[in-house]
């Protein structure tokens, strides 16, 4: 849980999938691993969390879509 909130308001703010996903693959997967997660679970969260952020605003993709909106 700490991970897909963590990863979501990180989406949120940072406007990357890519990085989100890199940067909870190297902090959320090694202690996953540690405390005896499955590793197939671990990757499959990170991997599927990067994509949430969007959906949240005031993401970046929603601030660009927005200000695109309002243009004359």
């Amino acid at each position: 849980m700490a991970t897909v909130i963590g990863a979501t308001a990180f989406k949120a703010i940072c406007g990357s999938s890519g990085a989100t996903t890199a940067t909870f693959t190297a902090v959320a997967v090694p202690q996953m691993d540690r405390y005896g997660y499955d590793k197939r679970m671990s990757t499959g969260i990170v991997a599927t969390v990067g994509t949430l952020g969007v959906l949240i605003p005031p993401s970046v993709v929603l601030i660009i879509y927005g200000s695109s909106r309002n243009s004359p």
